[in-house]
């Protein structure tokens, strides 16, 4: 049965998916015995338990090592290297800077070992993979001897957010979380600081205010207290809908099932979900922050990240203007088509045979 799977393993399953349709032989993933079987569900790729920090170092450090034997380059989807060059090339994958660039996300002491090992370990990498220009120009910033061995591929899409569900099965997950109210707006991410939802539900709050209907979906986390103390807070109980981590095709459920996407966050390095739900055909209104803007472009709507009534106006414009809304779908879609895996891919392949020589 299919679970839920975190950003990196989305990433490294998406990545196999392409290059395996791009003729690519992909021997493994993650730790030994993780063989992809592309005629599996999942690609055959298992599940994550959940690992101890020993666990975590002793596989980046001392476990990689070992399991590189027979292919002819290894990429690490994630920023952590092993200690030292290996004999085949490596091409590592930046997500984004986040450690670095945010002081608050700095943590423990453990935390800044970690992040001081990645920016020790990592020039051991042949190549480096920005997924936005935006995180290129952080690692610019903060690796600048770098930037020689960085390439820029965008992240991709899963291919199941390019079809739409059963209209019985998206009606079923709506009915289990007690949607009813339309328009139906819908935010899929995390739920930290840098997310900023308390723009979203302040503007919320007053969209709602002039409307009998309407409800906002946050995909994430359904206890998380803060974000549930806000909404009580605001007046919104009746309004706001928290679900918890949801599997993939749910997911789609959900996007399939609103009228509207937003996606107010301060600082990403991609920004999935606004591509989701591009390819989904849902209407984007999003935070014009670097990263975001360099995926949605002219095919959604870009608001600054903390003017509330700027997220107002333009969510109750799109609301409003089915005209509108329809041409930012069609729009989303045309855009969507760039970050299809299989095109992704292609742009790798050209890459590992560059960096491999092949």
């Amino acid at each position: 049965m299919e679970q839920c799977r975190t950003g990196t393993e989305e990433y490294t399953e998406g990545l196999a998916w392409g290059l395996n349709r791009v003729g690519i032989q992909v021997l493994g993933l993650g730790q030994k015995g993780q063989a992809i079987l592309p005629n599996r569900p999942c690609l055959g790729m298992e599940f994550r338990h959940k690992r101890s920090p020993w666990e975590k170092w002793w596989w980046e450090n001392v476990g990689i090592l070992s399991s590189f034997k027979g292919v002819s380059l290894v990429h690490i989807p994630y920023m952590m290297h092993p200690p030292k060059r290996l004999s085949v090339p490596t091409v590592v994958t930046v997500h984004d800077l986040i450690p670095y660039r945010l002081q608050a996300y700095h943590g423990r002491w453990r935390e800044r070992l970690y992040f001081s090992q990645i920016r020790k370990y990592l020039p051991y990498a042949t190549h480096i993979v920005a997924i936005s220009q935006s995180t290129y120009r952080d690692i610019a910033d903060f690796f600048p001897q770098l930037v020689p061995n960085v390439t820029v591929i965008a992240n991709g899409v899963h291919p199941d957010y390019f079809h739409p569900v059963a209209v019985e099965q998206m009606e079923r997950l709506t009915a289990s979380y007690g949607l009813s109210k339309r328009p139906r707006l819908l935010y899929v991410g995390g739920y930290d600081p840098r997310k900023n939802l308390r723009t979203l539900l302040l503007a919320c709050q007053k969209i709602f205010s002039r409307m009998r209907d309407g409800e906002l979906v946050l995909v994430g986390a359904l206890n998380h207290e803060p974000t549930m103390k806000m909404v009580v807070e605001l007046g919104l109980a009746d309004r706001v809908i928290l679900t918890p981590y949801l599997l993939r095709n749910q997911v789609v459920g959900l996007y399939q099932a609103s009228d509207v996407f937003v996606y107010p966050s301060m600082y990403e390095g991609f920004g999935l979900p606004p591509a989701q739900s591009l390819a989904m055909g849902v209407p984007v209104i999003a935070s014009d922050i670097p990263a975001v803007s360099e995926v949605v472009g002219d095919s959604g709507l870009l608001v600054s990240p903390n003017n509330v009534d700027e997220w107002v106006e333009i969510i109750t414009r799109v609301i409003q203007t089915p005209a509108l809304a329809q041409k930012m779908v069609a729009r989303g879609r045309a855009r969507a088509e760039d970050f299809s895996w299989e095109n992704i891919a292609e742009h790798y392949q050209k890459l590992y045979r560059r960096v491999a020589r092949i």
